[in-house]
């Protein structure tokens, strides 16, 4: 099948090489900024998106250029992005406001659009709340939860000293297990439904700067369950005729006995996607097209009952790099022949070699090695033999990662969340 990715960010082309591994004919773009992601493992990115009707399928990883994608899909089979996956993950008040028209409950929040008039409602009401930017965003990292009512009126007195901030969201903070539900909507219906538990935060013990992914866990049911059918599954009539096709995920946190939707994620998740397709009992490449086309994809019982990743990095990640005084750092101990099972972001072959890796110095994230197994330890424990095997100046990554997540898939089971319906 011949195959385009379109990708705005370097973590996007290791999808286009394990298509490429698969079997399929695979061209990508991206921005000039990561055009040296996987130097040397694929052939160097298009430009611009030409002679769309020549592909198969065009694949768009991120909720970006939804009206180019829209256009695009009038034309050729499209998966992911569209206008209305756009609004859905960058407008938090959109997001909340399609949560309660599908019927998923949602923790009470507040609009603002001025920081004096939250802390004067902060000081009403003493509410220990979460902080969402929301309108056109750029950023999400200045997300915060806050201890109390008095740390978010600090935060946000300190926030405004950093950047103007127009239009937010407070929503009241609910203590529970954070967990998110996946499934791939094909206009009609969701297949192929999974669970991620994430652990964030940069450094063990879950502190330091958010970074969207440190390492995770993640399972496919071959049945629903109250996780699925008291969440994601009441979107299913709302998304119909919005002009999604693609993976949507939807982040909860959960209860003894409730469920609250938090965030919508209308894109690959990265190491997330990466551990489905580890745990995908049929080609990539052709599950895509079939939900691209509106078809219902032929799966079994998944390849493995657990999938898990931990990201390997080096300085100066999380901050933002020079590449080209962090660039060049070598990365050795990474098989060439499986990289199938090692997601891979921020590296490139060596100039003048053939199979020497060094980072590309981007944005300094090497990638994650991706363990299956029949028990979580069995599949963090693939993922450390990776780890111990890698030899990088510097390397960086948590090593708390299992337990962490252990522990909250071990509630969700004891809470009943899990069982089979």
């Amino acid at each position: 099948m011949r195959i385009l990715l379109a990708s705005p960010q370097g973590d996007g082309p290791w999808f286009a090489l394990r298509m490429l591994l698969d079997g399929h004919d695979v061209s990508w773009t991206t921005p000039p900024k990561y055009q040296n992601s996987l130097a040397g493992l694929l052939s160097p990115p298009l430009d611009s998106i030409e002679s769309p009707e020549s592909y198969d399928l065009i694949v768009f990883d991120c909720a970006h250029d939804g009206a180019a994608a829209d256009k695009l899909r009038e034309v050729t089979p499209v998966i992911g992005s569209s206008k209305f996956a756009g609004e859905l993950e960058e407008d938090r008040r959109f997001g909340i406001e399609f949560m309660e028209k599908a019927g998923i409950p949602v923790p009470p929040w507040e609009p603002f659009d001025s920081v004096d008039k939250a802390i004067a409602w902060l000081k009403d009401t003493n509410k220990r709340c979460v902080f969402k930017p929301t309108g056109d965003i750029e950023d999400k990292t200045t997300t915060y939860v806050s201890k109390s009512a008095e740390d978010m009126i600090k935060y946000l007195e300190i926030l405004t000293k950093r950047a103007p901030i127009k239009e937010f969201i407070l929503q009241e903070f609910v203590e529970g297990t954070e967990v998110s539900t996946e499934g791939w909507y094909n206009g009609e219906k969701f297949f192929a439904f999974n669970h991620t538990l994430e652990e964030k935060k940069f450094m063990a013990g879950g502190i330091g700067p958010n970074t969207g992914c440190a390492g995770n866990l993640v399972w496919m049911p071959s049945r629903t369950n109250p996780l699925f059918e008291r969440g994601l599954r009441r979107a299913e009539e709302s998304l119909r005729g919005t002009g999604f096709v693609g993976p949507i995920d939807l982040n909860t946190i959960v209860t003894e006995g409730e469920l609250f939707g938090l965030e919508w994620t209308p894109r690959f998740g990265y190491e997330g996607t990466c551990n489905f397709i580890c745990m995908l009992p049929t080609d990539f490449g052709e599950f895509l097209h079939t939900i691209a086309t509106g078809g219902e994809p032929q799966l079994s019982t998944p390849t493995w009952p657990f999938s898990s990743t931990v990201r390997v990095t080096v300085p100066p990640y999380p901050t933002k790099p020079n590449p080209k005084k962090h660039g060049g750092v070598p990365v050795h101990g990474i098989d060439l022949n499986k990289l199938s099972n090692f997601y891979i972001s921020d590296v490139r072959i060596k100039e003048g070699t053939e199979d020497e890796l060094e980072v590309n110095g981007a944005d300094c994230v090497i990638g994650a090695p991706v363990g299956c197994g029949d028990t979580i330890h069995a599949a963090f424990n693939e993922c450390q033999a990776a780890i111990d095997n890698l030899r990088v100046p510097d390397l960086q990554y948590r090593n708390d990662v299992e337990k962490c997540v252990e522990n909250r898939y071990e509630l969700l089971r004891r809470q009943g969340w899990l069982r089979s319906i």
